[in-house]
């Protein structure tokens, strides 16, 4: 019968590669945020807009994304987009698909804290001779930011634990990383750990900023 022998030495030939699938990793997560918070926001709008068109498209992107699988929205984006003629990178396809895919969910929670702003606060800026733009930009937004600060940066979170899946389609980020140092070394248990702290410490980094800017800026919530 074997017995297995812990060797972090046996992997550290690797950890440059590491360092790269970090940054990737990273690069994929930080671009993914910034994508989906606008699709989020421009879709959570629509579906508080009067025209019921709009309402029905927004709905229909939250509807369908949400209840799609990330790992197949990936898949299409890789595979599918070169058949019509899009041809692009694995970071690139893996982008498009994390984006539309938490975009809806960024939708869903912008969705909330805008239902969560009082009527008055609209038609105070109405009053004030403000448009919609202005209303939204410096009355509404400061205002939705409160309301969804907490889900927001589970949402972020959950964002980088995803980009996980782009190794599916040959994103070289710390999953793959993962896969290809286990299998050159056979010291699976050791990389599957180093990967497992790799995004534990980017989450955390994630959680302790989200309680810094908490408390700077809302300090009465302590």
């Amino acid at each position: 019968m074997n017995s297995f022998t812990f060797n972090l030495r046996a992997i550290v030939p690797y950890l440059g590669e590491l360092k790269m699938a970090v940054v990737t990793t990273v690069a994929m997560s930080l671009s993914t945020i910034v994508l989906s918070l606008a699709i989020g926001l421009f879709f959570a709008v629509l579906r508080q807009s009067r025209v019921a068109p709009l309402r029905w498209l927004a709905t229909a992107y939250v509807e369908f994304f949400r209840n799609t699988p990330l790992l197949v929205m990936l898949y299409f984006a890789y595979f599918m987009m070169p058949v019509i003629g899009l041809r692009m990178s694995p970071f690139q396809s893996g982008l498009v698909g994390m984006t539309l895919h938490f975009g809806a969910y960024m939708t869903e929670i912008l969705r909330a804290g805008l239902i969560a702003v009082p009527n008055g606060q609209y038609e105070a800026g109405n009053s004030q001779g403000m448009t919609s733009l202005q209303i939204l930009r410096h009355v509404v937004l400061p205002q939705v930011f409160r309301t969804i600060y907490a889900p927001l940066g589970n949402q972020l979170i959950n964002i980088v634990l995803g980009s996980s899946l782009t190794s599916a389609i040959a994103v070289n980020e710390i999953a793959s990383w993962m896969q290809t140092a286990g299998s050159d070394s056979f010291r699976y248990f050791e990389t599957f750990l180093i990967a497992a702290i790799a995004y534990a410490v980017l989450c955390q980094a994630i959680n302790l900023t989200r309680i810094f800017i908490g408390r700077a800026l809302f300090p009465d919530n302590r």
